[in-house]
């Protein structure tokens, strides 16, 4: 389980004015669990993210992983071998010459045998759909590509918690569905050896397929439930702040006792919020 306790994050701007990002922000993530965290520009989606991930520290407040402070594990190193994090831009964490490398660097890095590396980097990108492409230089990927291939270079490492921070913001719309469907499959088949992922996303129509979604604005827990009573009974505050309705929930709202199918929209189905 991932603990945040009372954590703020303080930040200088450009005129050295003192902003909060976090404010006093207390949540539990625990295994298993597929989370999706949404809310407006600058409300602290990011900055939870890069504290969790042990990639800034908070300026006040505790993080334990598994029971222990996060500032330790950090210290150790260790806290690498449980958390993974996927940043918005694929180019900025790809950074060999080739595919299959990329994927093989992280077990480079924690001294794997070469033979159980080259067995583990192998089934990887078959999983990922990208033995194809193991000899092409990451460059030459498409967007979709890239991210895809920053996913599988941290899933292979096997974290407990995979920290994706807004994945698909630069993916026309397939390439969205197809990561995402990716994500589900990773959890379903981690799920029994305990996984959790975290995503950061600015899409409402992804957050509906999480289990659970947290809501932050101005930096602190607006709200956190499950998607469809967040979507269903948190409307008003999902206008103000200006956060896209899906669709059936919209229509769920408008006319009361209508029944829509499961996965009837697709994910550019969305209302605006204003």
């Amino acid at each position: 389980m991932i603990k945040c306790c009372n954590v703020i994050v303080d930040y200088s701007d450009e005129r050295h004015v003192i902003k909060r990002a976090l404010n006093e922000v207390s949540v539990e993530f625990s295994l298993n669990e597929f989370t999706a965290v949404i809310g407006p520009n600058g409300s602290g989606k990011s900055t939870l993210a890069r504290c969790l991930a042990g990639l800034i520290s908070p300026t006040s407040g505790t993080i334990t992983i598994n029971g222990e402070n996060s500032e330790e594990l950090i210290s150790s190193g260790k806290i690498r071998d449980i958390i993974g994090i996927v940043f918005q831009n694929p180019d900025d964490q790809l950074i060999t010459n080739f595919v299959e490398r990329e994927i093989a660097f992280a077990l480079e890095y924690k001294g794997t045998p070469e033979i159980e590396m080259r067995e583990k980097v192998r089934e990887i990108l078959m999983r990922f759909n990208l033995d194809s492409l193991k000899e092409r230089s990451p460059n030459r990927l498409s967007g979709g590509q890239k991210q895809k291939l920053a996913v599988a270079s941290i899933m292979v490492a096997n974290p407990q918690y995979l920290i994706l921070d807004e994945p698909t913001s630069f993916l026309d719309l397939n390439e969205r569905r197809f990561l995402f469907n990716q994500l589900r499959k990773e959890f379903s088949t981690q799920y029994e050896t305990g996984f959790t992922i975290l995503l950061i996303t600015q899409f409402s129509r992804e957050a509906i397929k999480c289990d659970r979604v947290i809501v932050l604005n101005d930096g602190k827990v607006a709200a956190d439930d499950t998607p469809e009573k967040i979507f269903s009974e948190k409307q008003p505050l999902l206008r103000q702040i200006g956060l896209e309705i899906p669709v059936e929930y919209r229509l769920k709202n408008s006319v009361p006792g209508i029944e829509i199918e499961p996965d009837i929209f697709d994910f550019s189905s969305a209302i605006s919020s204003q």
